[in-house]
């Protein structure tokens, strides 16, 4: 596919084309790179004509002189207020797209989980990784995707055997440092999760730069049978000029289950990009998300949920509370093939706008080409509930207070979905003080 001429285009291709370059490597991980790099040359840059990328602000994004990211030396003690109650002992850390194997603690992690940066794995697991890769580009639509696989630096693989419950939640810390502005980062993780085990992710993203930037991230997992995999995603007090992407990839095999909760506050443009294929049996994948906006911070999600198997299920529920000027979008679809009978498939988007500038758009969408399936999707966009309101204040709540509880209320349904308690603690509070008072 090709984009879109334009100067930002071809500004934006040099510097990748340069950064390509300079962290080029030479070690068993080349010839996937290659193998990246050549699909996004065939893909080409996306332009605002796709309806993944209709509601980005690509023109801006693509005009930015960005630099290769570097890695400064950190102190342990930067990352221990980011370091959650029940992760002190399981936590693995990236600097500015780095994973940074020093400063990340594994003790209560069972030793027989595999952690390596992707190129020492590449050289024990090196036919693993090439079926993966191989498999993974084949069914590659995104660009950025794709190009994060040709330059990703130091990513983290992790290789959970069958048979093996790890019982406290590993952390993922993205720590952004340094005041060099418009670093472009590009951490990656690459996870595979053996038959009958169960392993509980929670990611976030932490800034300390003070710069705009661009991370573009990917993570990928694999599910064999039976296998349970529950991945929070953080992406809370970014900075206001700063664009992350996400592309979250996931494969499920017989009976396996995922859930996955997203929760952001959004930037200049936080991107979620789903693509979760059901190719076993009786898999389950559950995914919930939140956006909490405001000022002229936008988010926005795209999903591609591919049934591929019969007796699967998925739901899906994103919700956005919208102040300000903030701007937010949901384009998913569900894709039911026809071998995929008695298939279960639900998607809901719903959104709280709290004033006449901010802006939602929503496109749920179904395919299907079985027969035996129950399916629905659906999308609101509303404001605060005037009688709820009155009602509360007259049972003696100021306007303040009882609007922050009804938009609480809106976003609690997600937010119980996370499993950390500290965590999901401290979302509640954020979710408790949306509206914050204006003198």
């Amino acid at each position: 596919m090709i984009a879109e001429p334009g100067l930002e285009h071809e500004t934006f291709k040099t510097f990748i084309e340069k950064f390509r370059k300079e962290t080029s490597h030479t070690d068993a991980t080349s010839k996937m790179r290659q193998r990246a790099w050549d699909h996004f040359i065939t893909l080409g840059l996306p332009s605002k004509k796709m309806e993944a990328y209709r509601y980005i602000k690509l023109k801006q994004l693509f005009s930015q002189f960005y630099q290769g990211s570097r890695l400064p030396e950190v102190d342990s003690q930067e990352i221990a207020s980011y370091i959650l109650p029940e992760s002190k002992r399981s936590f693995l850390v990236f600097v500015n797209g780095h994973y940074v194997p020093s400063l990340s603690n594994r003790e209560a992690i069972p030793s027989n989980v595999v952690i390596s940066t992707f190129q020492e794995a590449s050289q024990t697991y090196g036919t693993f990784l090439n079926n993966q890769w191989t498999r993974s580009l084949k069914e590659e639509q995104d660009s950025f995707a794709a190009l994060n696989g040709a330059i990703h630096q130091n990513g983290l693989f992790l290789y959970v055997p069958p048979k093996c419950i790890v019982d406290v939640p590993v952390q993922i810390i993205h720590l952004t440092l340094g005041n060099n502005p418009w670093q472009m980062m590009t951490p990656r993780l690459q996870i595979s999760v053996g038959a009958q085990s169960e392993i509980n992710f929670v990611m976030s993203q932490k800034d300390k730069g003070g710069q705009g930037y661009f991370v573009n991230h990917v993570t990928e997992i694999s599910l064999e049978e039976a296998a349970r995999v529950h991945f929070t995603q953080i992406f809370c007090d970014l900075h206001p000029e700063g664009w992350y992407f996400d592309a979250f990839r996931a494969n499920l095999k017989r009976d396996s289950h995922l859930k996955t909760v997203c929760v952001t506050e959004g930037s200049a443009t936080v991107r979620t990009d789903y693509r979760i294929s059901l190719i076993g049996e009786n898999a389950e994948a559950l995914l919930n998300g939140v956006c909490m906006l405001a000022d002229k911070r936008e988010a926005h999600s795209h999903i591609f949920m591919d049934h591929q198997a019969p007796n699967c299920r998925s739901y899906q529920l994103f919700k956005g509370v919208l102040n300000d000027f903030a701007r937010s979008s949901f384009e998913g679809k569900i894709m039911v093939r026809q071998i995929a009978q008695k298939t279960e498939a639900f998607q809901l988007n719903n959104h709280l706008i709290l004033n006449d500038h901010a802006h939602a758009d929503s496109k749920p969408n179904l395919e299907i080409f079985a027969d035996d399936v129950k399916a629905s999707h659906g999308a609101t966009v509303g404001q605060l509930n005037a009688d709820q309101l009155f009602y509360m204040k007259t049972r003696g709540f100021s306007d303040h207070e009882a609007r922050n509880l009804l938009i609480y209320g809106f976003c609690e349904e997600v937010i119980e979905q996370i499993p950390v308690d500290s965590l999901k603690d401290e979302i509640s509070l954020k979710a408790k003080n949306i509206l914050r008072k204006r003198e």
